[in-house]
């Protein structure tokens, strides 16, 4: 395996359970014990502070080049919104907002001249920029922060190659996981390497949308592969960076949408994809987009994925690590259809073959039991 695909970060207790993460700390443990890492020094990892600093958004430096502009505007801003709007706007509306982005502080590294730089939530970070253009100068356009690694000591070359580098992960306890690192930098521009000494990531205001990156969520969403992202899962106690940007890297080559109302190819699609969708006569994007990430999850179960952060096996119809009955079921309340009628799920196709029928079947009853690429 790479060194690169051992991305994980520590993640606080949050208030629900993806089931899809059940069985993951298993996989991180089993896939991550080959990489062998020189070791650091322990990021800092302080009880929470009752008062974080913020920043302004102008002011902080991203981890990554890209965001999936679909994820900010139909998660991210959400919460955000809700709570601008419950309250009124206004005064009122920036408190509460303000209340909300307070108790959930984003993970940054001090960097040469104090520069924060951000290595995680940068969907969150976004929706707030993104709203404080919308709704004017009362909406905060600024985040709270905590530092998680310093590394001001550092300059030019010798500090992004320590970012790519990384730092120690760290569990909900603040304890070090021996042996395994975590970037804290995401060096591809839609799908690009780039060198950081030249180009480096841009400020918040920069990120530039990559339609892939929103395309993996989506085969995530359908069981294309296992969740180590999910800030609000307990469980595991840490998850990988900039996951989904792996999988969007992996996809870009093979899926491509025509005749979208924003052109893929403005936004990091590649229209030479292996398989091209188009948005029929009578049909919306939506539901093209449907079609294309039931696709797209059946090629994250292709055997190339197996060293990718969440891959599972094709039997894995829930992406759980485990085939039981639950994957059993699911064939069957698919049975007898094509996988392009189960959009919601079309893992159940586990052969890939476009049909569920007895071969399905057979390979779920033939794999049993805990699987792990």
């Amino acid at each position: 395996m790479h060194a690169a695909l051992a991305v994980v970060s520590p993640r606080t207790p949050c208030i629900h359970r993806s089931p899809r993460a059940r069985f993951a700390a298993a996989w991180v443990t089993a896939c991550l014990a080959v990489a062998a890492f020189a070791p650091s020094a322990p990021a800092q990892c302080p009880p929470p502070d009752p008062a974080p600093p913020t920043v302004p958004l102008a002011q902080l430096r991203a981890g990554q080049y890209n965001v999936g502009m679909d994820g900010v505007k139909q998660f991210a801003q959400t919460p955000l919104r809700s709570r601008w709007n419950q309250a009124g706007g206004g005064a009122a509306g920036r408190a509460a907002v303000d209340a909300y982005l307070r108790a959930r502080p984003v993970p940054v590294v001090r960097g040469p001249g104090g520069q924060l730089h951000l290595v995680d939530n940068h969907h969150r970070t976004t929706g707030v920029y993104t709203l404080s253009v919308e709704l004017g100068p009362e909406f905060p356009d600024y985040v709270y922060y905590r530092v998680i690694d310093d590394l001001s000591h550092l300059s030019g070359a010798a500090f992004w190659a320590r970012l790519i580098e990384g730092g120690p992960v760290v569990d909900e306890k603040c304890n070090v996981v021996p042996g395994y690192q975590h970037q804290y930098l995401w060096p591809y521009d839609r799908g690009v390497l780039q060198d950081p000494n030249v180009n480096p990531p841009p400020m918040i205001p920069g990120l530039r949308d990559d339609i892939l990156r929103s395309i993996s969520a989506n085969a995530r969403s359908v069981n294309g592969y296992a969740d180590f992202e999910d800030d609000e899962t307990p469980n595991p106690p840490f998850v990988f960076f900039y996951q989904e940007f792996y999988w969007a890297n992996y996809l870009r080559n093979l899926v491509y949408l025509q005749g979208s109302a924003e052109p893929w190819d403005t936004r990091g699609g590649n229209p030479k994809a292996q398989f091209v969708f188009t948005v029929e006569p009578g049909e919306t994007e939506d539901e093209a987009l449907k079609r294309l990430a039931a696709k797209a999850a059946l090629l994250c179960r292709e055997p190339v994925t197996a060293s990718l952060p969440g891959a599972v096996c094709g039997q894995d119809v829930f992406a759980s690590f485990l085939i039981d009955g639950s994957d059993l079921g699911a064939v069957l309340w698919g049975w007898g259809t094509t996988v392009e009628e189960r959009y919601s799920l079309p893992t159940v196709d586990v052969n890939r073959d476009g049909e569920v029928n007895g071969l399905d079947l057979a390979d779920v009853l033939n794999n049993w039991g805990s699987c792990m690429p």
